[in-house]
């Protein structure tokens, strides 16, 4: 009888590790990690942890693996610790055998135990692996997209900008430029906070096109613009291994209200790739005005991936917003609402009301989301009225004064996640 075991990394089974990935990613059997490299991503990533390496061993062999990179994203409630599933892997002679399915299980179950509210993942639409989260709690939030344009088309986009530079970053810029990350991804969901160790590892020492992958960083890779000593944007560009012929644009931030900064970044991006002889560009940006019209010359192209979320505790998401006051709504105060919410057969009741949210105990309105809904609605992809075509309501208070009181308790933002951050 095998002697199977559910466990943690130990040290010493960083080569085990590697190999395992390297055989069943053929990215990761190009880029040549080992065992090595597979322990120095927690020196480059502050959300890789080694006991976040979940490993399952059959007599005596390590045959399946999960890596929890652990985020704080951004949703429309506020920053939710989140745990990220990647490189979720099994050795091709043992597949079959639930052993990815029993991983991911024990993987929810601990960082639940945690007080993890989310659990989140990028994987292939349509996918065996989208089969198999599904059956485990995740749900889809959202198709994954970028934008590609052949170089002729990205030069028409061109528009000459007056009195703005592109330079080189420097380690003096690092600061300035997280500052202006964070300030702009107020306005987005996703957009995991990003600690400055995770700057200066994945951005300014050398180039991240994944949390995984990297390349050398060169003269060009990370721009900035600065006005009056003021950094106003950033980008971050690369010619990635796997596509000699591209420029990516990896990361391009603009101090909100400042659109020519975002032109002036998007004429150095395509500029460089036109130096380089490239033939084509491809950026992954958000699909919000500006972005769109800058990148008016570039075309939707679907990646294949789709990005899922898990729910682990309602009580703890909702948590986050508790005691916290809250915006007014087209400057009129909320109506005071108890409304007791259900989710994936989880309960909570939160009084609402134009100053602040409490817990209460006695409910005058009852919502039952679908857990699918909750986690689009979360991440920006539906709007409040719209989730109450696919859920139940009950209320003696007025179906508006519902609407308004989750709209105040939910903030509906557009999702981004930029590359470097990807997991």
């Amino acid at each position: 009888m095998k002697e199977i075991t559910v466990r943690t990394y130990r040290p010493g089974e960083e080569e085990d590790i590697a190999s395992l990935l390297r055989r069943c990613f053929d990215t990761f059997n190009k880029y040549g990690l080992t065992g090595e490299k597979w322990l120095e991503y927690a020196e480059l990533n502050s959300g890789f942890k080694l006991d976040g390496a979940y490993v399952i061993e059959v007599d005596g062999r390590i045959v399946s693996h999960v890596q929890v990179v652990e985020k704080e994203l951004r949703t429309g409630l506020g920053v939710a610790a989140t745990a990220g599933i990647a490189n979720v892997s099994t050795d091709p002679d043992y597949r079959g055998r639930g052993y990815a399915t029993t991983l991911m299980r024990r993987v929810v179950d601990d960082y639940r135990g945690k007080g993890y509210p989310l659990s989140a993942l990028f994987t292939g639409f349509a996918s065996g692996p989208q089969r198999i989260y599904r059956r485990i709690g995740y749900t889809d939030v959202v198709l994954e997209e970028r934008l590609v344009a052949p170089i002729s088309d990205a030069l028409e986009g061109v528009v000459e900008v007056e009195g703005l530079e592109v330079s080189e970053a420097e380690v003096k810029d690092v600061k300035s430029a997280a500052k202006l990350y964070e300030e702009e991804g107020r306005g987005y969901t996703g957009w995991p906070k990003r600690p400055e160790s995770d700057w200066m590892e994945k951005l300014y020492n050398r180039t991240a096109y994944h949390s995984f992958f990297y390349t050398p960083r060169v003269k060009g890779d990370f721009v900035v613009v600065e006005e009056g000593g003021e950094l106003l944007g950033y980008a971050v560009t690369t010619v990635p291994p796997m596509e000699a012929e591209a420029l990516w644009i990896l990361e391009i931030v603009y101090r909100h209200g400042r659109p020519d900064v975002l032109q002036a970044l998007y004429n150095y991006a395509v500029r460089r790739a036109s130096r380089k002889g490239l033939k084509i560009v491809r950026a992954m940006v958000p699909s919000t005005p500006d972005y769109s019209r800058v990148f008016r010359k570039f075309c939707s192209q679907a990646t294949g991936g789709v990005y899922m979320v898990s729910l682990l505790s309602l009580k703890k998401l909702l948590s986050i917003v508790v005691g916290e006051a809250l915006p007014e709504l087209k400057g009129e105060p909320v109506e005071r609402v108890k409304l007791k919410l259900e989710v994936g057969g989880e309960e909570v009741c939160l009084e609402i009301s134009g100053g602040e949210v409490k817990y209460c105990e006695e409910a005058e309105a009852r919502l039952r989301i679908p857990t699918e809904v909750f986690n689009k609605l979360i991440f920006g992809q539906i709007s409040v009225p719209d989730i109450l075509l696919s859920s139940t309501v009950k209320s003696e208070k007025p179906l508006r004064a519902v609407v308004n009181a989750l709209s105040a308790l939910v903030r509906i933002k557009p999702l981004h996640i930029w590359p470097v951050d990807h997991w």
